[in-house]
This record gives C-alpha cells, structure tokens and sequence, in this order.
C-alpha cells in the first residue's frame, strides 16, 4: 500500500471532523501527493505518522492564528515539533494542551481530531527489557517515541524539503 492511500483512508475516516480539520487533511494531501507519489508504506509507516501529524500541526496552527491551512508556513509547523531547550517528552503534553483549549478531549470518543491524536501519540520506543541489539540500532529500522513526533520530523526533513512546498 502507498504511503497516500492510507492517508486517504483515514482522511475518509476523519471526514466527520470539524471544518479546518478537514481543510488541514486536504492541504496535508496537497502538499505530500506530489512528495511522495510513490512511497510505500514500508518503511513508510513513520511517513504515514507524519503525513497525519502534517494535517494535524496545519489544524492546531489554522485554528490557533484563524488563518486557513494553505497558510501555515512551514516554520509555524516546525515550532510545533521542537523549541530549543525543550525535549522530547515535553512536546507531546504542550501538543495535547493546544488540542483541549481548541476544545477536543483526547479522551473523548467521537471526535475524529481526537481519536487521530490518540494514534499519533503512541510511544514506538521498543520496551525497556528488549535486546540490547534493539537499542543500539536506534536509527536503522526500529521506530522510536510518539509516533506524530517521529514522523514529522521525518516529513520536514531536508529529504524532502525541496519536494514538500510548505
């Protein structure tokens, strides 16, 4: 399966969503359709996380500023992802914050922002007790930390930054 069409899917699944968040999704495909026309999803699954933390950062940025998503700039998304001094365990709560004061309860069944975050801020770090293998291979095929936190950085890194027109 490529990378897009599972953002397509849950773009469909998330279609319920309140209006910027749908406007978010449609700029998020906008923006990665010509990035990635064909990645898979393996090892595109850390793409897949990223693609929805796109929409999800231009929905936090487009409904914090009351601009429209094709008009969150890609420094606007970045800070979303890390300030300096900050690591990476106090991004998820800071993110989580932005959600409840724009009115969604991560907890709360029925919301399609919220249930998209719940997937999103799945830790992929391997368990404390797997091989020691495991660990020393940080960077190669193991995924590590919440899952919209690995992917946007992926999704902004300089790979990408002359494809992805944001």
């Amino acid at each position: 399966m490529l990378v897009l069409e599972q953002l397509r899917q849950w773009q469909s699944e998330d279609s319920d969503g309140p209006t910027g968040w749908r406007g978010a999704w449609e700029r998020a495909l906008e923006l990665l359709g010509p990035a990635w026309p064909t990645e898979e999803m393996w090892p595109g699954t850390v793409l897949a996380d990223g693609g929805a933390a796109l929409a999800m950062a231009l929905y936090i940025v487009s409904r914090e500023q009351d601009i429209a998503p094709v008009d969150v700039s890609r420094a606007q998304v970045g800070d979303l992802v890390g300030r300096q001094g900050e690591t990476d365990g106090e991004i998820p709560p800071r993110w989580e914050a932005r959600l409840r004061a724009l009115g969604h309860d991560p907890e709360a069944s029925g919301d399609p922002v919220s249930a998209r975050w719940r997937d999103l801020r799945k830790d992929n770090s391997p368990p404390d007790n797997a091989p020691d293998a495991v660990h020393v291979d940080h960077g190669s095929e193991c995924r590590w930390g919440p899952g919209f936190l690995e992917g946007l950085r992926s999704v902004l890194a300089p790979v990408y930054e002359t494809r992805l027109q944001l």
